[in-house]
């Protein structure tokens, strides 16, 4: 069943995002956790070209899935998309990025990070 979840929700992604089915299909389409992180780089992308509108509404739509997500929907929310930002990115990147996050997502990220991102040890 929650394969089916997780298929579905790839898909609607890919219906309001069409730009990401390029990054996703460089990955088998079994290959769930890497096509989320593809999203996750796909937001990264945007921070990095300072494409503002486009990373909103990529953190937006995230955020409010996450509201309310199934489980399985909040952990690959959780693990592959919200662990995954930053990892590509920029100084400046990081520096715009940052201040778009939600706070629901934010929290994730510190939960797991355990600081924001230019801020590790």
């Amino acid at each position: 069943m929650s394969k089916i979840v997780i298929r579905r929700f790839l898909k609607d992604i890919t219906q309001h995002f069409p730009e990401a089915v390029p990054l996703m299909e460089q990955h088998e389409k079994w290959a769930y956790t890497s096509r989320f992180e593809a999203f996750s780089e796909l937001t990264n992308q945007a921070f990095n070209s300072g494409d503002i509108d486009k990373a909103i509404a990529y953190l937006n739509y995230m955020s409010d899935k996450f509201e309310s997500a199934s489980g399985i929907e909040a952990e690959y929310i959780d693990v592959y998309y919200v662990e995954h930002l930053f990892f590509s990115c920029t100084t400046q990147g990081i520096d715009l990025g940052w201040s778009l996050v939600p706070k629901n997502l934010q929290q994730l990220y510190i939960n797991f990070h355990g600081l924001a991102p230019n801020k590790k040890l």
